[in-house]
């Protein structure tokens, strides 16, 4: 399958292959750095985002594996160092978090992934996300399916409502109050849940263990891979620009089964 503009053809086939050989590359750095005996150099970007050397190794072998193979599509990557990168007239963009879920990777937890999307004129086509020490790929293109571990996706939970539904959220990005006291409006559910990884939280969904996510304060590279893949597994998704103007601001999702969709955007784009 093609994907492109007169200028810029896209083989989709070649295009997940690459992606999927970046995001495992990206994957093995961080089990490497994890299993090694040297020291995880650890940077606060914010009071609770963090950086970290693995985080700025990894980046930099995705992007010189996709840059080899399309070195004029633009990048918007996570870490410092994607910016200018590309034709900024091409229709196609990378959008890669090179270590979704920095903090549990920085506490010794197994929620981290290596996710990767590609999208054509602001519509994502391609998604990959790698749960290394879960042992879990993922990946999926527009029209194309779904796959986990090589085995098509056809199904997710049969939610029944909300009052039935396990979800997800970034429980910090939604917090407000004062004193460190956290509080959070939420729909009601069964069970609301925070992993502190939105690939692995999305991934639940894709496993049909979990209902659904909604988010406000993440990022682009956190979700589009992910949201793809739950369009095709039957899913829906739907995510906005908090601030139109910027591609690297925070973002507010949705992606759900089907039959909880509409009311969980009504909760969070309606009552905004």
């Amino acid at each position: 399958m093609l994907f492109s503009d007169r200028m810029n053809p896209v083989n989709l086939a070649e295009a997940l292959d690459t992606a999927r050989r970046a995001a495992q590359a990206g994957a093995k750095i961080a089990m490497n750095k994890r299993s090694s005996s040297e020291k995880l150099i650890v940077e606060a970007k914010e009071i609770t985002d963090y950086v970290t050397d693995v985080d700025r190794a990894a980046q930099d072998a995705i992007i010189a594996i996709i840059r080899d193979r399309y070195p004029d599509h633009r990048v918007l990557a996570e870490e410092d160092g994607a910016e200018g990168l590309g034709d900024p007239s091409s229709p196609f963009r990378w959008m890669i978090d090179p270590l979704d879920g920095t903090k549990p990777y920085v506490h010794g937890k197994d929620e981290f992934a290596c996710i990767i999307a590609l999208e054509e004129n602001g519509r994502t086509i391609l998604g990959v996300m790698e749960l290394p020490v879960k042992k879990e790929s993922f990946w999926g293109t527009r029209g194309g399916g779904a796959f986990l571990n090589g085995n098509r996706i056809t199904k997710l939970r049969s939610t029944r409502d909300l009052d039935d539904a396990i979800l997800c959220t970034n429980m910090g990005g939604k917090s407000r109050g004062t004193d460190k006291v956290m509080t959070i409006t939420h729909p009601r559910c069964a069970s609301l849940q925070n992993y502190g990884c939105a690939a692995v939280e999305m991934s639940e969904v894709l496993k049909g263990r979990n209902d659904g996510v909604f988010f406000e304060g993440v990022h682009l590279w956190d979700i589009a891979p992910a949201g793809l893949l739950i369009e095709e597994a039957g899913g829906k998704s739907r995510t906005e620009l908090m601030d139109p103007e910027n591609p690297r601001g925070g973002v507010r999702c949705v992606a759900s089964t089907a039959p909880i969709f509409d009311e969980l955007c009504r909760f969070v784009f309606d009552k905004q």
